[in-house]
């Protein structure tokens, strides 16, 4: 009986320290994204789209909101991130809209990949990649100076 307690106890503590291990690698991701990044280059499944380009994306820092702006325009949003998802997942929800699209991101130093799905019940994108047929979109950043 004391073996199985033990157990128990063992197995809770990794729980613990897992939890912990999530909650320190958000906010290590957040602080990571946060600041301007600049839109250098996005795709749809019909190719280039080079109307977004010079728009940027700010992520706050509080880990949660973020502003697109393009031509003077400011739209606000939120966002989640799963840096824990292989790989690593990112939702973002429009503050004017009732949608999340659901997307992946790699981040490295001052380059952001971000691949979202826009349209509904597509699911998560797999891989950084747009495909014919679905509503993907596939955007690179990099960090304005």
């Amino acid at each position: 009986m004391q073996t199985l307690s033990i157990t128990s106890f063992a197995a809770g503590l990794l729980i613990v320290f897992a939890a912990q291990g999530d909650e320190a690698a958000l906010k290590k991701e957040r602080a990571a994204l946060q600041g301007t990044w600049k839109i250098v280059n996005l795709e749809t499944a019909k190719g280039k789209d080079n109307n977004a380009e010079g728009a940027t994306i700010e992520f706050d820092k509080d880990g949660k909101n973020l502003v697109f702006t393009h031509n003077n325009e400011a739209k606000k949003g939120t966002f989640k991130l799963n840096p824990a998802g292989k790989p690593k997942e990112i939702d973002i929800k429009p503050a004017d809209e009732d949608k999340t699209f659901e997307g992946i991101y790699e981040l490295s130093k001052d380059k952001l990949k971000i691949c979202l799905s826009m349209g509904n019940n597509e699911g998560r994108p797999g891989e950084f990649a747009t495909k014919e047929g679905k509503s993907f979109v596939l955007v690179e950043l990099e960090r304005a100076k």
